[in-house]
Formats: structure tokens, C-alpha cells, sequence
């Protein structure tokens, strides 16, 4: 049994001690691994199997940024416990050096103003670490300042990227043919759809297999068949899916009922429904994400084997139907946080290698970076480490999706799915502005990596069933919220 030991800071916020205890130890892999952490005092106690060294990622209040999961260095077992803001300072210095040098040998150009800000945070690094002994409330104090200062670097750093990446991209191509869209269940209402055209040009079909066989044997395919109509009619490229959600609440319950610890029953009703949805569109839709959280599901009671096989078998039936369908394969939590709860062992990124290299041709992969909100999403990292995430799965040299999601507002939300709640840290709280903000950063870091070939929001109307909590473009009054806007923007400035 390996343990590391953190000294929290005595001031610490109460309110958000809780958080802390969802921290963990990952490997060299950057895969988490399973973890028991309890707070006893002022210490942070993370437990594992094993006691080789490891970076620990721990939810973390910057002040000036928000609720962020920040991770150390890569650190050894040792009986004296580290200073928990002290070693996340560290951390997250070493991880702007890194990539700055990474990003500088690929051509990005050198920025005096960020190796000052890098400089000055790392001054306050240094005099943490000079103050600890002695005062250690001191020295917590100068390293939250240090943190606060560290993740204005990296932010920097990201907008100089972002900004060398657009001017080079566009020196070749003036616009982009990356489709920026929205997850959808039914079509605008009819005074909108100019707006939707204005702001996106593609259109996601969800197809969900709740929406569309809410009870056995009763199809409901009115809102789709108008959906795909109206893009078609609009010239907007329709991808659909995820055409099955293995996560928990994301499959029907009649057929939980039906094949509750009977695999071969389960595979056989999901390849039907497949085989169903995708006969209907034939010669309509021609990009798919077959499925989505293979990872994390919870209700279906299968091996990580039988989830790799059943996710193959899907995408198979979707090939019968026709051998030329692009398909994609979906991937909730990519970061892998449930592993660190689970007896699964295989990585999100481990399960996709998995399946590119099984010879079977996949078209490329979807990611959720769905934000606050839980516990479907992840919780709230910043930009710099979500690029670096990315960049991770870039390496498998497949065409990437992405779905961003975050919620504008803490309150009840009725048309939410009834698990979900605004939690899992935040980007400078939960309302319109911050969400506003969340977006347009987000969305525009994924315009800029040329492997994102598409951009999607996780739903446009709070007015209608949906995942996220407050997390539509659309307010429940009909109302535009501030981040459609920046929609809008992006797609005047990048795309065709």
C-alpha cells in the first residue's frame, strides 16, 4: 500500500474541503489510477496499491480563476508530508515550461511578457518554499498567489498559441470547413433558425435511443425526420449521435429490464437499434458516433472486455448497413476520473487505441468535455491542460470531435437529466457571463488544432429534455444567452 501526505493550508475554505477528497495519483501513463483519499486534520491522505512516484491531481480554489483540478509534479513516497499548495505551484510552473518549450520548438514565436509572468510566479515559488519552515501560513499565502499568477501564465500562453495557430492556418486556407454546431433533438423553432444558421454550420443529430424508443416497440421519429430535413433543406452537414449512451441513466428502461445480467440479449437489442436508426437514414447521414461512455458505464454490469467487444459489435452493424459510413466513436471523461473509483483498468485512451488498432475503420473519435457538471463531466480543468489532453489523443492520428458543455446557473433545472447538478469545480462560478466565457475559449481552442474537424455544443434550448443543467444556449424563456454570441463570432472570423 503506497500513501502520499499533503499538509493543507489551516485557512483553507471549509466549503470547499470536500472537493479535495476527490484528488488522485495517476502514473508515467497519465492514466488515474484507483485511489482512497480521506482528510484527517490538516493532512490530505491519497492511498493506492502500488508506491512507485506519480503526479497527484487534486481540485484545487484559485483565487481570480476558480475551482480548478490542479496537478503536481511527478512526486515520490516519503514519510514527511508535502505542502499541498507549495507542490501544486510546482506543478503547474513545470507544466507552462514544458509545453512553452514543446510549442517553441514547433515555431512558436518567444513572448517576454510570459517568461515574466512564468518568472514572477516561479520568484513566488522560491520564497514559498523559503517561508514554510517558519511560518508555513505565510508561505500558503504566497503560493496561492503563486497559483493565481501561474494560471494567468498559462492562459497567456494558450491566447499566444491560439493566436500564431489561427495566423498560420489561415495563411493557407481564409476559411475553415471544421463543422461548429449544436447537439440537437428536434429543429429550431421557426423564428431561430436564421440565428442557428448565422452562428453554425453544421447540425448534430442526437438520435438518442431514450428520445426515440421511449417505450418497446413505439418509434417516435416525427422531431428527427424534421431535423434532418430542415439541415438537408439549409445545406448544413448532419452528423448524428451518440446513437447509444452506455453511462448510467443513458439507455432506456425497458431494456435494462429486459437484459439485466444477459449480455448476449444486451448486444443483440443495441445492434438492432442500431441497425434500425441507421437503415432509416441511409443515404442522409454519413457520419455517426456509434456510442459514447465505453468507459464509465455503471448499469450494464459489464467487463471491460465485453464493453470493447459490444462497442465493435455496434459500429459492425452500422457497417452492414453501409460498409462507407464515417463512424466515430464516442468517449465520456476523457481525462478517465472514474478509473480512480472503478475496478476498470483501461484508460479512455487505452480503450480507443484499442479499437483504432483492431483493424476495424473507425472515422475518428468524440470527446464530451462537458465542465461542471456531474457526474457526467469532468470536472473544470483549464485551458492549458485541456490542450495538453487533446494533444494527447492527437497522437492516435484520428479526426477528433469535441462536445462542450457547461451550465450557466446552479439552480434546480426541471429539463435536466435528474442525476446531473451543476458540481466539479467551476470557471469563475456558475452563471450566464461565466458560461459565456467557458465557451468562447473553449470552443475557440478547438477551432484552432487542425485534428478538430468538429465543434458541437451539448444542447441549444433549456426549453427542452437535455443533459446539463442551465447548460443551453437558450434560456428557459427563449432567450439567447451571452454565449451564443461568441458561437457567432467564432464562426464569422474562422469558418466557411
Amino acid at each position: 500500500m503506497g500513501v502520499m501526505r499533503f499538509r493543507v493550508p489551516a485557512d483553507y475554505d471549509v466549503n470547499f474541503q470536500d472537493d479535495l477528497l476527490r484528488g488522485y495519483v495517476t502514473g508515467q501513463d497519465r492514466t488515474p489510477l484507483p485511489t482512497r483519499t480521506n482528510l484527517r486534520g490538516d493532512t490530505l491522505h491519497l492511498e493506492r496499491e502500488m508506491n512507485d512516484s506519480g503526479a497527484v491531481y487534486v481540485p484545487y480554489k484559485i483565487s481570480g480563476i476558480g475551482e480548478m483540478m490542479t496537478c503536481t509534479g511527478s512526486l515520490m513516497e516519503r514519510a514527511q508530508s508535502y505542502d499541498l499548495s507549495i507542490e501544486l505551484l510546482r506543478g503547474k510552473i513545470n507544466q507552462i515550461r514544458n509545453q512553452y518549450a514543446e510549442w517553441q520548438i514547433g515555431g512558436l514565436h518567444t513572448s517576454p511578457e510570459l517568461e515574466q509572468m512564468t518568472k514572477q510566479a516561479t520568484h513566488l515559488l522560491c520564497q514559498a518554499i523559503l517561508d514554510v519552515s517558519e511560518n508555513p501560513q505565510k508561505a500558503d499565502q504566497v503560493a496561492h498567489q503563486g497559483l493565481t499568477q501561474a494560471f494567468k501564465a498559462a492562459d497567456f500562453l494558450m491566447s499566444r498559441y491560439t493566436s500564431q495557430v489561427f495566423a498560420m492556418r489561415h495563411a493557407r486556407l481564409p476559411k475553415f470547413d471544421t463543422f461548429l454546431g449544436c447537439k440537437l433533438i428536434q429543429s429550431p423553432p421557426e423564428h431561430l433558425r436564421e440565428a442557428y444558421r448565422l452562428a453554425f454550420n453544421a447540425v448534430s443529430a442526437r438520435l438518442a435511443w431514450r428520445d426515440i424508443e421511449a417505450t418497446e416497440g413505439n418509434y417516435n421519429w416525427s422531431q428527427a425526420d424534421e431535423l434532418i430535413e430542415w439541415a438537408r433543406s439549409n445545406d448544413m452537414p448532419v452528423t448524428a449521435g451518440p446513437l447509444l449512451d452506455l453511462t448510467r441513466n443513458g439507455l432506456p428502461k425497458w431494456v435494462l429490464d429486459s437484459t439485466r445480467n444477459d449480455p448476449v440479449s444486451l448486444r443483440s437489442l443495441l445492434c438492432d437499434y442500431v441497425d434500425t436508426v441507421v437503415t432509416r437514414y441511409r443515404g442522409k447521414i454519413s457520419r455517426w458516433t456509434i456510442s459514447t461512455g465505453s468507459g464509465g458505464n455503471f448499469d450494464l454490469h459489464l467487463s471491460e472486455e465485453e464493453v470493447i467487444r459490444l462497442t465493435a459489435s455496434l459500429a459492425e452493424a452500422a457497417w452492414q448497413v453501409d460498409s462507407n459510413l464515417e463512424v466515430y466513436l464516442g468517449l465520456s471523461q476523457p481525462w478517465g476520473d472514474y478509473l480512480t473509483t472503478s475496478t476498470f483498468e483501461y484508460s479512455p485512451f487505452v480503450l480507443a487505441d484499442t479499437l483504432l488498432r483492431a483493424n476495424m475503420p473507425f472515422a475518428g473519435l468524440e470527446l464530451e468535455l462537458i465542465m461542471g457538471s456531474g457526474p457526467r463531466g469532468n470536472y473544470t480543468r483549464d485551458l492549458l491542460e485541456t490542450s495538453r489532453m487533446l494533444d494527447f489523443y492527437g497522437l492516435l492520428g484520428s479526426p477528433i470531435h469535441i462536445v462542450l458543455g457547461y451550465p450557466a446557473s446552479k439552480n434546480p433545472d426541471p429539463q435536466a437529466d435528474p442525476a446531473e447538478c451543476a458540481s466539479g469545480g467551476s470557471w469563475l462560478g456558475f452563471n450566464e457571463t461565466s458560461q459565456a466565457q467557458w465557451a468562447g475559449a473553449f470552443a475557440n481552442m478547438g477551432l484552432a488544432k487542425s485534428y478538430v474537424t468538429g465543434v458541437f455544443w451539448d444542447h441549444l434550448s433549456d426549453l427542452e429534455p437535455h443533459r446539463v443543467p442551465h447548460g443551453g444556449l437558450l434560456s428557459p424563456e427563449g432567450r439567447f444567452r451571452p454565449a451564443f454570441d461568441k458561437f457567432h463570432e467564432l464562426r464569422e472570423k474562422h469558418l466557411s
